[in-house]
């Protein structure tokens, strides 16, 4: 950054520090900071790694998922709180209060590893083709494998 946005003055100084990402963790940034008017530009590298990595870190950990952290995962994912409802087959209140910051409801275990699960895998299930799974008719017929050249196929 070569100018300051605010007063237009050149020559901004940069240096690193801890900065507040997504309220899920603390992370190195760089910020540059105009010696004219004061004002504070901050930022993050390679911020797509970064989410990737912090996500992942979260999944992984022990404890149960804080608000924020499922709010931070959801948005990882690209569900909006709507669309990650309908996926869920649940309605979107019920995810603005595992995410409400004042009175969160605990997301139940099975979802919250299916959450953690799709983090870890770097995308929605609906990438995996489920997204419909269990929609359609039943059929009365059970399905049939056949061996060949051996590779189980369905016939």
């Amino acid at each position: 950054m070569k100018k300051c946005v605010a007063c237009g003055q050149s020559g901004l100084k940069k240096s690193s520090a801890l900065l507040d990402f997504n309220a899920v963790a603390l992370v190195e940034g760089t910020v540059f900071a105009c010696q004219g008017c004061g004002e504070r530009y901050e930022g993050f590298e390679r911020v797509e790694l970064l989410s990737r990595t912090v996500a992942q870190h979260i999944a992984r950990r022990n404890e149960p998922l804080r608000p924020e952290e499922i709010c931070f995962l959801r948005k990882y994912l690209g569900y909006s709180g709507k669309g990650f409802a309908n996926f869920l087959g649940v309605a979107p209140e019920t995810v603005s209060r595992w995410e409400s910051p004042t009175s969160p409801k605990p997301m139940q275990h099975s979802t919250e590893l299916l959450l953690r699960y799709m983090a870890l895998n770097e995308r929605p299930i609906s990438d995996y083709g489920l997204d419909n799974v269990g929609t359609g008719a039943r059929k009365s017929k059970r399905p049939k494998f056949t061996n060949r050249k051996g590779k189980w196929q369905a016939a």
